[in-house]
């Protein structure tokens, strides 16, 4: 049985159909909390599944004690901040925060960039770190700022807009949503809620099918699950809350693709029409997704030649085969300082690394991990930004699966766009292997993560 029908059978059986050899894909999908809370008590997996059960719980532990501060903080600056997604719906909408996996935690904001300015000031005061994103107003999309906390466990993905999409359609809805949303004293810090139809319709629904595309989790079906329980089933009210926000086929697609009333999920799968459901209600994803990649096109084409060395040095390093520290010490120069690249240009490089190292390895993209890792790595360090390579390995899907990518001397960083590597990879070394004279500290720790 494939990794998508063991998922699914355990998410849409209730209790759940689920057997030993299960586990392993259960708790690497953060499924051990939720799978265990809807078994009977004396189901014998119940053990088994308690460790990546409360290991998720003492994650969102050490997050939530890190966030609540700068909350509290942002309160008393009178900037009032709507938690939502997954962060959200593990505090306040699951019986243990151990029942649902998150990556990031989102809060959204009012778009004034004022407010937006203030925010991070705060965060920065309080010691949090930006990377860079909140000063290029230019670049900013739905969200405005990327904050990472002290300890570098806890990244903060702060949105201007409550998702994705046409600022015509998404501003207006945003406002529809802030308007609706709830009070809530959350142990002495006052925070506000997204309604419980919006947090299915927008914070679920519209997220996964305007910002990802249509491509649905996991953990799709247990939030649309507990979050009509928090609504009381009402359907026509939830399909009459969609239509007054103007995405009424959106939230008819969502439920063509996941539905718990009936026992439907198509996991890893768009539903079926959404493309047309999406023009119903004012949305041109191609016509965007086109429009976005013009843009990168052209602030990266000037890129490509001038980092064309790096991918075929990575070509080669790769073809020689051996240890991987030979040819990264080889593409370590000795720097007493580093210098630490603009944002725009990061983003820029790492982005063209990523095209040059795709158009090398054309058939074997998603297995060309070790070769972006390294012509990512030689462009940053040849231009003194303070880069590292990290190897680690994974367990799950019947094996153990090793994983290359880097990070810079504040741990990961957004341009690569893997966020939740030290989340699902236990690494195995970095190179250079330890603090170098140019770091002020040493990298921040990976968060703690669910068992393998």
């Amino acid at each position: 049985m494939s990794l998508p029908d063991v998922l699914r059978r355990a998410l849409v059986t209730d209790p759940p159909e689920v057997s030993a050899p299960d586990l392993p894909a259960l708790t690497a999908a953060g499924l051990a909390g939720e799978v265990r809370s809807r078994l009977p008590e004396d189901h014998p997996l119940r053990g088994a599944l308690r460790g990546g059960h409360l290991a998720l719980g003492a994650r969102h532990a050490a997050i939530r004690a890190e966030l609540r501060p700068l909350l509290a903080a942002w309160a008393r600056e009178g900037l009032g901040a709507v938690l939502f997604k997954g962060f959200a719906l593990a505090e306040f909408v699951y019986d243990t925060p151990g029942e649902r996996f998150y990556g990031d935690v989102d809060v959204l904001l009012p778009e004034d960039p004022a407010v937006l300015t203030r925010a991070v000031h705060v965060a920065l005061a309080l010691g949090w770190r930006s990377d860079g994103f909140h000063a290029l107003p230019e670049r900013w999309t739905h969200e405005a700022a990327h904050l990472y906390s002290p300890s570098g466990a806890v990244r903060l993905d702060v949105h201007r807009r409550v998702v994705a999409g046409d600022p015509a359609l998404t501003r207006p809805l945003t406002r529809a949503v802030w308007a609706a949303s709830r009070p809530h004293d959350w142990a002495g810090i006052p925070v506000r809620q997204l309604a419980p139809a919006d947090a299915l319709i927008v914070g679920l629904a519209l997220h996964r099918l305007w910002g990802d595309l249509g491509r649905l989790k996991p953990a799709d079906y247990a939030d649309a699950r507990r979050l009509l329980a928090l609504f009381g089933g009402d359907v026509a009210a939830l399909d009459a809350r969609a239509r007054e926000l103007g995405v009424a086929a959106t939230w008819a697609a969502f439920r063509e693709g996941c539905w718990p009333p009936e026992g439907r999920l198509r996991l890893g799968e768009a539903p079926a029409g959404l493309r047309a459901a999406l023009r119903r209600d004012g949305l041109r994803p191609r016509r965007a997704l086109w429009q976005a990649r013009l843009t990168l096109l052209r602030r990266r084409a000037r890129w490509l030649p001038r980092l064309l060395p790096d991918a075929l040095a990575a070509l080669l390093a790769v073809r020689a085969g051996g240890d991987p520290r030979r040819p990264l010490a080889r593409w370590t120069p000795a720097a007493p300082a580093p210098v630490r690249l603009p944002l725009g240009t990061l983003e820029d490089v790492v982005g063209a690394a990523a095209w040059l190292t795709r158009l090398l390895y054309p058939r074997s993209w998603r297995g060309a991990c070790v070769p972006r890792a390294y012509a990512t790595y030689r462009a940053l360090r040849r231009r003194g930004h303070p880069v590292v390579f990290i190897s680690g390995v994974a367990r799950g899907g019947g094996g153990v699966h090793g994983h290359a990518w880097v990070e810079d001397d504040r741990g990961g960083f957004d341009a690569f766009g893997e966020p939740l590597n030290r989340l699902r990879f236990q690494e195995v070394f970095r190179f250079p292997a330890g603090p170098e004279p140019w770091a002020s500290a040493p990298p921040a720790p990976a968060p703690a993560r669910p068992p393998a």
